[in-house]
């Protein structure tokens, strides 16, 4: 474990490796500044992890591909691959960037137990707002 040593108020992550099957982390959501890193074997084995859990606000994908020496058709396709697996299953998905907030102007979804439904600014103020059709003839 790895995180904030000092009195500030700036909070540094932990990081906690390795999160396995046995740990309540790799099954629950959690909030605040904590890194779980679990091992894999395998992309089916992600893939079934990510299908199988309860949750599916956000995930990131971090790849090679930003580095133009090691690009590569296949690893294109292994992305493509998992952002189509992956778009049933998390409400938005990052490539080569962390899990964070979107601006406002982008909505903001969830699936599963995460965060359901659609929000951001004007999906909120549609939500919460009552349509009325009003129609006149001249």
């Amino acid at each position: 474990i790895i995180g904030n040593q000092d009195e500030s108020t700036l909070m540094v992550p932990a990081i906690l490796y390795p999160v396995t099957p046995n740990c309540r982390l790799y099954t629950e959501e959690q909030f605040g500044p904590i890194i779980p890193i679990a091992p894999y074997d395998s992309l089916a084995e992600v893939i079934t992890y990510a299908k199988d859990g309860k949750y599916g606000q956000q995930v990131s994908i971090f790849t090679s591909t930003s580095n133009h020496s090691h690009h590569s058709e296949e690893s294109d396709k292994i992305v493509a691959d998992l952002i189509d697996r992956f778009s049933t299953v998390f409400g938005k998905i990052n490539i080569n960037s962390q899990c964070g907030r979107s601006p406002d102007t982008a909505p903001f979804s969830g699936r599963r137990s995460s965060a359901m439904g659609v929000m951001s600014v004007s999906h909120a103020l549609s939500e919460f707002s009552i349509p009325t059709l009003v129609s006149y003839k001249e």
